[in-house]
């Protein structure tokens, strides 16, 4: 008989298909049949074309494999061999007593794998409970299962709260702000930002629909809502991402990763102390934090494949929060660590950006530095101490070497892009071409040299990400544009009355209010509207604005939710289909940075005071 509502609880309450949305069960409901089997009967047998795969609705069903009874089930499924394209039974399912199955054909399981790569999992470990003597624990689906439904519950209060919210902004947006665009503004970015947080969709969406809503009802002109897209910002985002895409497709991060296995004690403390280490000294070389995690990701994901450490382990995540520390975390230490420093250090006073120079600017925030350096060890080694070793041996690693052999042509084109970069930025004080132009010129070499294809192009250079900076720079510059921003910076004028009288709550009231401002706008956005506010008022009062934007920057880079910062959201993009790496644990460890990095700010002071700029 054919499938039918009665029928449709069996399917959606089996583990297997407890998973998909009702609208794709609804799908191959047609082509789903109920059958039934008389004892003694066959059900399939071993040879046979693997074209359907049954659940049990009722009855008892015994799994041979010749003349040996391999197991006996009353629930669940038989003939997962199914899933496979060409795929044969490898038993013979022989029905003891009447039984009632539901008959699922191969090209439906099929489709759903499709939409559920997770599905086949579930598939092959009852394919294999069929086997085995001791039976594989499937609660590991059934969480996951829960979780995709509790994900469910929260999507609901999300889509509520941002329908809700907007309107609310939109009522009552007059108190908050003086003219009809601003209002209007704050109430596409409300509903964007309930996005972000509830992650209802990719990060991008909702700042391309902020943006088509602005130009519609004509907040901003097409030359300030799209001015991220011709931003410097963005083609030097253009070009990190083609110059990581040669070095993947050359195979050169992979040689690079051996070599470093060949010269360093195998052990997790000295590789992550190793691409740790990488990561600092580029960070005053590489002005983007988002390109120096595009650069940094697939290097990790070559050393933790290699290793041999399990997906999701202490070792494999320690790997990854020593790259994101390395390639991010200490970017306030450096003047030339990020362009928005740049900002900071124009809206200086003369005499002060004569004193900071990059070498000043160090010595300033050293102190801070090493603070950050030394909670950074302290806390690695408490949070991911475990005793996995890397599955490799140094014969192993030679091996491995000497099957590489010399350079291939690709591999020094990477090799020569990856240099020229370097020098570029290196000398830019000398010939006074803009960093992304440089990018964007050693991109456009290997382009037109053909070392890197179309389809590397195409697939390795994350165009959604490129999509979502373009916007997201765009909604930035529309706020200046209407003017929102000195309207909000007119809201922090207050600090300035601690700054003086009593610095350290003075720090402790910009890191809350950094904090609660983080929460609606972009990290560029806030340190432009703190800096604006707070440095008139700092000269005023007789501390350095150097002091009060190290401060800022320090605090800006705190983030707590992954929509607040794009660098974590690109590593994400970058590595998560792989999954070899705890999210929560580095999530955790980014919780805990916040703390130390508030305490390096405090272990600044008597430093700055002993200098004379504080």
């Amino acid at each position: 008989m054919k499938f039918n509502s009665e029928t449709i609880t069996q399917l959606k309450n089996s583990k297997m298909f407890q998973i998909c949305s009702n609208i794709d069960l609804a799908r191959i409901a047609p082509y789903i049949t109920e059958i039934s089997v008389f004892g003694g009967e066959a059900l399939f047998k071993t040879g046979d074309l693997a074209e359907n795969l049954y659940l049990i609705i009722d009855g008892e069903i015994e799994i041979q494999s010749g003349k040996r009874v391999l197991n006996r089930i009353n629930q669940g499924s038989v003939g997962e061999e199914a899933v496979g394209r060409k795929g044969k039974y490898l038993t013979t399912a022989m029905v003891l007593k009447d039984s009632r199955l539901l008959k699922i054909p191969k090209q439906q399981l099929m489709d759903l794998i499709e939409s559920y790569p997770e599905m086949k999992d579930e598939v092959y470990s009852s394919l294999v409970n069929h086997h085995a003597y001791i039976k594989i624990d499937d609660s590991a689906f059934e969480k996951k299962a829960r979780k995709k439904e509790d994900q469910g519950y929260i999507a609901i209060v999300g889509w509520i709260l941002a329908i809700i919210l907007p309107v609310l902004v939109f009522c009552y947006g007059d108190r908050l702000v003086p003219d009809w665009k601003s209002k209007v503004f704050l109430t596409v970015v409300s509903s964007t930002i309930i996005m972000w947080i509830f992650r209802l969709a990719h990060e991008f969406i909702p700042t391309i629909l902020s943006v088509i809503v602005i130009l519609i009802l004509d907040i901003a002109p097409a030359e300030v809502a799209l001015s991220g897209f011709t931003s410097g910002s963005f083609f030097m985002a253009l070009s990190i991402f083609g110059i990581s895409a040669v070095l993947i497709s050359s195979g050169l991060t992979y040689r690079l990763v051996i070599n470093l296995f060949r010269f360093l004690p195998l052990s997790q403390f000295w590789h992550s102390f190793a691409i740790f280490i990488t990561g600092i000294f580029l960070t005053p070389l590489l002005p983007s934090a988002n390109g120096r995690v595009s650069l940094a990701s697939p290097i990790l994901i070559d050393m933790v494949e290699s290793l041999g450490y399990s997906k999701c382990g202490r070792a494999a995540t320690r790997l990854a929060v020593a790259t994101l520390a390395g390639f991010t975390m200490f970017s306030s230490i450096f003047l030339s660590s990020k362009a928005i420093h740049f900002i900071i250090f124009g809206l200086l006073p003369p005499q002060v950006r004569e004193q900071f120079g990059w070498i000043y600017w160090l010595y300033a925030a050293g102190v801070a530095g090493i603070v950050m350096l030394v909670f950074y060890f302290i806390i690695t080694q408490i949070m991911f101490s475990n005793r996995e070793r890397p599955g490799l041996s140094m014969e192993i690693i030679r091996a491995q070497h000497d099957v590489l052999g010399p350079l291939s042509s690709k591999e020094w084109a990477a090799l020569g892009g990856i240099l020229l970069f370097a020098v570029g930025i290196a000398t830019s004080s000398i010939h006074k071409i803009e960093l992304p132009w440089i990018g964007f010129t050693v991109l456009y070499v290997v382009l037109a040299f053909g070392y890197l294809s179309k389809k590397d192009f195409r697939i390795n250079i994350d165009w959604t990400f490129l999509v979502y900076l373009g916007t997201l720079i765009g909604l930035v510059r529309t706020m200046s544009y209407i003017g929102l921003d000195k309207v909000l910076g007119q809201h922090f004028i207050w600090l300035g009355h601690y700054m003086k009288d009593n610095f350290g709550l003075f720090v402790f009231l910009i890191t809350l209010s950094t904090m609660v401002l983080r929460i609606f706008v972009p990290n560029n956005a806030t340190v432009a509207i703190l800096a604006s506010v707070l440095f008139p008022i700092s000269v005023l009062s007789g501390v350095n604005p150097w002091v009060i934007g190290f401060i800022i920057l320090m605090m800006s880079d705190m983030w707590m939710m992954p929509y607040q910062s794009t660098y974590y959201l690109l590593f994400d993009e970058l590595t998560s289909d792989r999954k070899l790496f705890n999210k929560s644990l580095i999530m955790k460890f980014n919780i805990i940075s916040i703390i130390f990095r508030v305490i390096a700010v405090y272990a600044s002071i008597p430093f700055w005071r002993s200098i004379g700029i504080l």
